[in-house]
């Protein structure tokens, strides 16, 4: 998948959303590659993923949202399954 937009048009969200939706999918983290043009943005990126994944793991509500802004029908636990998934990778 290719995602191009200027600056400021949820480029990162939709990439974040991107590689959670694969990690729930069973990807595994390593398997996994996302490309930018600068450090910065990759960090920018792999920032928002664990912002997202750690809120999910300790927050019901946003659990709940994010697994329905992704499509899924999962729980807090398994947002921290994932969270451990990438942080050990």
């Amino acid at each position: 998948v290719i995602l191009r937009a200027s600056a400021g048009s949820g480029k990162t969200h939709q990439l974040s959303n991107r590689l959670i939706g694969l990690l729930a999918a069973g990807e595994l983290p390593e398997r996994i590659l996302a490309t930018t043009f600068t450090r910065k943005a990759a960090g920018e990126i792999r920032q928002r993923i664990f912002n997202r994944l750690g809120r999910a793991s300790v927050d019901a509500k946003y659990a709940v949202s994010l697994a329905k802004e992704l499509g899924l029908k999962e729980s807090q636990t398994f947002f921290k399954t994932l969270l451990l998934k990438v942080a050990l990778n």
